[in-house]
């Protein structure tokens, strides 16, 4: 299945399992990842929800270019992402237990805005994470309204409109993630062993603590952001670019 679940005796993992197309995210697969963050987030025995990718090279591609290139008129094109990124990130806002982004591998595009609005973030050394929409023609909606506030309008500029993927140490650096380590199975064992700690704690002043983190203007700023994000994936400029890119490969 291109989203599968398990658990742990604490963390419920999603993993996006399309490892053959850079465990990149269309309609349907944004659709399915947003349903299995709902359902791990309404089970009594987890602890904190954790998201990955299959494999050791990718985190997530973000959105899938073909899909992109196959789009039809702007109009339903961007009715279709808005609709799909939207629940996804509401799905995560709105979970009442810690979000972790287990980064195994790269994060690009619209996932590694996904790495930003987790709670909190652990990536494995050779990763590398970063948003290069502008060269597809395309606008990053979190890192475009929330990351100026999150980390600074230096390090959201840098990020946005140079379009360059950084390292996972230099993610660190820069406050996107929390921890750097050397492999996947650090990687899990990081993730753990934060849940180990979290269960020892009170869950209402967890769930509380969380909500009142988020609790400002950020979905009314995602909504300006998901829009552009939503247009510009729709525009005729970037089908094409996605269509060139896609006939290379």
């Amino acid at each position: 299945m291109p989203i599968r679940m398990h658990s742990s005796r604490l963390v419920s993992w999603v993993v996006v399992d399309r490892e053959e197309k850079g465990n990149s995210l269309d309609y349907g697969h944004a659709m399915g990842l947003a349903s299995a963050v709902e359902e791990a987030c309404r089970d009594g025995e987890t602890v904190i929800v954790a998201l990955r990718g299959a494999g050791e090279r990718f985190f997530s591609t973000g959105i899938d270019l073909n899909w992109v290139a196959s789009l039809g008129s702007v109009e339903g094109a961007a009715s279709l992402v808005y609709e799909a990124f939207k629940r996804v990130i509401q799905a995560m806002l709105e979970c009442k237990k810690p979000v972790v982004a287990a980064v195994n591998g790269h994060a690009v595009g619209i996932a590694f805005e996904l790495v930003q609005l987790a709670d909190m973030a652990v990536a494995v050394r050779g990763a590398r994470l970063g948003v290069p929409a502008v060269k597809w023609g395309m606008v990053p909606p979190v890192t475009t309204t929330l990351t100026p506030i999150l980390h600074g309008y230096k390090v959201a500029s840098y990020l946005a409109l140079s379009g360059r993927l950084v390292t996972a140490e230099e993610a660190e650096r820069l406050g996107v993630v929390n921890a750097v380590v050397d492999n996947v199975a650090q990687l899990e064992g990081w993730v753990e062993d934060l849940a180990s700690d979290v269960s020892k704690l009170d869950s209402w002043a967890v769930a509380q603590t969380r909500m009142l983190l988020l609790r400002s203007n950020i979905m009314s700023l995602l909504e300006l952001g998901l829009h552009a994000f939503a247009v510009s994936a729709a525009r005729r400029e970037t089908s094409e670019k996605a269509s060139t890119f896609s006939k290379k490969k």
